[in-house]
C-alpha cells in the first residue's frame, strides 16, 4: 500500500474535473480526497495498491472539451489510512462560484444554440428556394413531356391512316393487275384454241 499526493495543473476548476477523479478512484477502490486550491491547481490525495495508483495517475491526465490537464506533480509515500473511501471536499464560497461558471457556461451554450437556429433557418430558406425552383423545371418538364405526348399521338394516327390508305391502294392495284393478267391469260388462250365447227347434218 501507498499514498500518492498529487497537485494537478491545467484548466481543471469549474470543469468537473474533480468528479472524473472521483470517479476513476472509486473504480480503482482507492481510498482519499480531491478539492481545489486557491492558487486553480487540484489536490488530490489517493491510497491503494502500487499498481492501482498507477493507472489512477495516468487516468486523471485527462482532456475533453472543458478539461485540460497540463501537469501533474506526483509525490509517493506511506499510507496513513485515514480514508474510508473517496470524497469530493468542496470550499465555502464554492457553490456561488460553480453558480457563476455554470451562468457562463450557459450563456455561451445559448449564444452556440441561436447561431446553430440561425444558420439552420438560412439553410431551409435556401434549400425552401431550391425546391421551388425545381418544382417550377418539373412543372416545365411535365408540360413538355405533355407536348411530346399529343405529338406522338397525331403520328400514330397519321401513320394508322396511311396505312389503311396503303392497303387500300395495294388492295385496289392487285385486284386491278389480277384483271389485266387474267385478261390476258384469257386472251392468249382464247387465240391458241383450235376452232372447231360443227355442221349441221
Amino acid at each position: 500500500m501507498l499514498q500518492l499526493r498529487a497537485i494537478v495543473s491545467g484548466k481543471v476548476q469549474h470543469v468537473g474535473y474533480r468528479s472524473r477523479v472521483v470517479t476513476m478512484a472509486r473504480t480503482l477502490d482507492l481510498k482519499g480526497c480531491v478539492r481545489n486550491l486557491e492558487d486553480g491547481r487540484v489536490y488530490v490525495l489517493a491510497e491503494g495498491d502500487r499498481a492501482d495508483l498507477e493507472r489512477f495517475c495516468r487516468a486523471i491526465r485527462m482532456e475533453d472539451p472543458l478539461i485540460r490537464v497540463d501537469d501533474i506533480q506526483v509525490h509517493l509515500s506511506p499510507p496513513k489510512g485515514a480514508w474510508d473511501g473517496f470524497y469530493k471536499i468542496s470550499g465555502e464560497r464554492e457553490t456561488d462560484s460553480r453558480l457563476d461558471t455554470a451562468t457562463v457556461f450557459l450563456k455561451e451554450l445559448i449564444v452556440i444554440v441561436k447561431d446553430g437556429f440561425k444558420e439552420t433557418n438560412f439553410r431551409l430558406g435556401s434549400l425552401e428556394g431550391k425546391l421551388d425552383s425545381m418544382e417550377g423545371k418539373l412543372d416545365q418538364i411535365v408540360a413538355g413531356q405533355e407536348k411530346i405526348a399529343y405529338k406522338i399521338d397525331a403520328a400514330r394516327r397519321e401513320i394508322v391512316s396511311e396505312v389503311k390508305e396503303l392497303r387500300y391502294d395495294l388492295q385496289e392495284g392487285a385486284v386491278s393487275r389480277l384483271s389485266r393478267k387474267k385478261a390476258d391469260w384469257m386472251g392468249q388462250h382464247a387465240e391458241a384454241k383450235p376452232k372447231i365447227h360443227i355442221k349441221p347434218s
